[in-house]
């Protein structure tokens, strides 16, 4: 089927058109209207208790300070499960997340392994304004401050294990999207959809007339010499 032929279906089948126009209509004046999404990401490390023999807790590095780090984060999540990425860096924006929040252990395994190298949180918190950015990222830095005085209760206080934000305050960052994708995206789906559907109703059709020509019903049937009694004409010799 050529494209006139393709044109063709689309204005004899204009009533699978116009409907499907209308829906991308109304899909595009949604992306048009709909707003963006803010996102804040902090890091929260976990140091050791500095020493004479370790001055600077930030250099300090222990399977201790990654353990403590992993057994917050269980804490705060509770049930909740997070899809293993390919890079430590993604964002929950780029999972679908737009209004929630995640807190991690970075891993940087392969795909059959898991590797926690560093003892920090990866906080994000994304949402649709920036005030319940805020909030929710308070409470959560909140929140690990706690869990991690709970796990130390009856250690000496020279001795534990303190956290640090960076950056703080947190940034929160606005991503309002890229809405010419997205119309392009439900434009091009919509005219495949149409395309498809008028051209399935074509061949459907095309197919509905040769079986009909090609019925019994249909068939003439041509009567035969013999049909109407004719002789086959004599031989001279015959005579």
């Amino acid at each position: 089927m050529g494209i006139w032929d393709v044109l063709q279906a689309l204005v004899r089948r204009w009533y699978v058109v116009l409907p499907v126009a209308l829906l991308a209509l109304g899909a595009s004046y949604g992306v048009k209207e709909k707003p963006g999404v803010y996102w804040s990401r902090a890091e929260v490390t976990f140091l050791a208790p500095s020493s004479t023999t370790n001055p600077n807790a930030l250099t300090t590095q222990s399977t201790d300070l990654v353990v403590t780090a992993s057994l917050v984060a269980k804490h705060i999540n509770g049930n909740l499960t997070w899809n293993k990425l390919s890079d430590p860096a993604a964002t929950i924006l780029g999972e679908g997340v737009y209004d929630g929040w995640a807190v991690r252990v970075p891993d940087y395994g392969g795909q059959w392994t898991r590797y926690y190298a560093r003892q920090v949180l990866d906080v994000q918190v994304s949402g649709p304004t920036e005030a319940d950015v805020r909030e929710r990222q308070t409470e959560l830095l909140a929140r690990i401050d706690s869990e991690l005085a709970d796990i130390q209760q009856g250690v000496a206080q020279v001795d534990r294990i303190t956290a640090t934000v960076v950056p703080n305050p947190p940034n929160v960052f606005y991503f309002p999207g890229s809405r010419s994708r997205a119309l392009a995206m439900i434009w091009v789906l919509a005219v495949a959809a149409a395309v498809t559907a008028a051209v399935e109703l074509e061949r459907r059709r095309v197919r509905a007339s040769r079986a009909g020509t090609s019925s019994p019903e249909s068939v003439r049937l041509v009567p035969t010499a013999a049909a109407h009694g004719s002789a086959r004409p004599a031989r001279s010799d015959e005579t």
